[in-house]
C-alpha cells in the first residue's frame, strides 16, 4: 500500500485553512492509499483529526528548525514513505531539499513563488496562480496553477447553477477558522442597520470556527439583538448553509472558493496579508465585494455596502453567476491524477 504523508499545521495565529485543503486533498486520493498527517501539536487540530478518523502524528511546536527537519525525516525513513505533500509558508527550499531526499515523489501546496522549487509537483489552485513566476530547480517540476486545481471538499461538485432571489432573507456570516479581528461582532451590528433599511425581518447564520477567542461575546451580542441568528458550531457540510443563503459575510481564504462554487454574492472583510491577491483578482472579475481589511472598515461603510447589494438583485445575479463559472469543485480530483501519474 501507497503511504501519503502530509506536512501541515493549523490553530491559533495560522488559521485552518491549510489544514481543510489539505484535507480536501486527502479525501481525494483512492482509499486504499494510507494517508498520515504530520502536524505540530495543536488541539483544535487534533480535535479536527480525531473527529473526520484522520490518522496523525504530532511534533513539538518548539523543535528548532534543524530539529524539526530531522525529526521529519527520521519519521518519513522509519515509515518508508512514498509521497510527501507539504504546505505550510514556513517550509522553505532547504527544507524541501532535505524532503525529497528521503522520499519518492515531494508535493508542495504554496500559495506563492518564494523560491525554486525542488518538488516533483507545486499545486496553487487560487484564482492568480498561474499569473506568478514559479521556477524549478530541476527543471523537472509539474506545476498545477488556478482555479482548475483547487483543492475544495467533494461536498462542492456537481452543484446546480444557483437560482438568484429577488429579495435577501438569509445571510451568512463566515470569517473562517479563528476571528483575529473580531470581525463576526462588527457584522452583526452591520446586519441590524441594513434590516432597518429594508424594513424585512432577515434570518442570520453565523459560523463560529474552532478557533474562535470571542465566542462569548458573540453570544451575548446574538441574545440581546433583535435579529434571527443561528449560531452553527462544527459545521459538517457548509455548502448546505451557503447554498440557503442569498447573501455572505466573510473573509477572505479559501471560503471565498466555496461560496464561488455555490454563487453565493458575497461582501469580503479581509484578516490576513496572505487573502489579498485573490480578492483583488476575484473581485476584478466580479464574483466578490472587497472592501479590505475587515479591522478598517467601520459598521456604516460596511452597512451601506450591504444596503447597496441587497437592493441590487442584477449585480448579485452577475457576482453568482461569475463565480460558479470561475470554480467547479473538481480541482482535488484532478490533482490526485497528475500525483499519482
Amino acid at each position: 500500500m501507497t503511504k501519503i504523508f502530509f506536512r501541515v499545521d493549523g490553530g491559533d495565529g495560522i488559521g485552518m485553512g491549510h489544514i481543510m485543503r489539505s484535507l480536501a486533498l486527502a479525501n481525494a486520493f483512492p482509499k486504499y492509499r494510507e494517508v498520515i498527517f504530520i502536524t505540530k501539536e495543536d488541539r483544535n487540530v487534533i480535535n479536527l483529526f480525531k473527529e473526520n478518523g484522520i490518522q496523525f502524528i504530532t511534533i513539538s511546536p518548539n523543535l528548532t528548525y534543524e530539529e524539526e527537519i530531522r525529526t521529519i525525516k527520521e519519521i518519513l525513513l522509519n515509515k518508508k514513505v512514498e509521497i510527501l505533500i507539504t504546505d505550510s509558508y514556513k517550509i522553505d527550499q532547504n527544507y524541501l531539499i532535505e524532503m525529497k531526499s528521503v522520499v519518492k515523489k515531494l508535493i508542495s501546496i504554496h500559495d506563492f513563488a518564494p523560491f525554486s522549487f525542488p518538488s516533483d509537483v507545486v499545486i496553487n489552485g487560487n484564482v492568480y496562480g498561474d499569473k506568478l513566476d514559479y521556477s524549478s530547480i530541476s527543471k523537472d517540476t509539474e506545476f498545477l496553477l488556478g482555479t482548475n486545481y483547487l483543492l475544495m471538499r467533494d461536498e462542492f461538485q456537481r452543484l446546480e447553477e444557483r437560482m438568484v432571489n429577488q429579495e435577501i432573507s438569509n445571510i451568512l456570516v463566515t470569517v473562517g477558522g479563528s476571528d483575529p479581528l473580531n470581525l463576526t461582532p462588527k457584522v452583526i451590528n452591520s446586519l441590524d442597520i441594513l434590516e432597518k433599511e429594508l424594513k424585512k425581518s432577515l434570518h442570520v447564520d453565523v459560523v463560529i470556527g474552532p478557533s474562535f477567542n470571542n465566542i462569548d461575546k458573540i453570544i451575548e451580542m446574538t441574545r440581546k439583538n433583535r435579529l434571527e441568528i443561528s449560531l452553527h458550531f462544527n459545521i459538517r457540510k457548509m455548502s448546505r448553509l451557503m447554498l440557503e443563503s442569498d447573501l455572505s459575510i466573510t473573509a477572505g481564504g479559501t471560503t471565498l472558493y466555496e461560496l464561488a462554487a455555490t454563487g453565493t454574492p458575497a461582501v469580503v472583510l479581509l484578516q490576513a496579508d496572505n487573502q489579498v491577491l485573490a480578492a483583488k483578482e476575484m473581485e476584478r472579475l466580479g464574483t466578490i465585494i472587497n472592501l479590505g481589511f475587515g479591522n478598517k472598515v467601520e459598521i456604516e461603510k460596511l452597512a451601506a455596502t450591504l444596503i447597496e447589494i441587497a437592493k441590487n438583485e442584477v449585480k448579485r445575479k452577475k457576482m453568482s453567476k461569475v463565480g460558479q463559472k470561475l470554480v467547479d469543485g473538481y480541482g482535488a480530483t484532478r490533482c490526485v491524477e497528475r500525483i499519482l501519474n
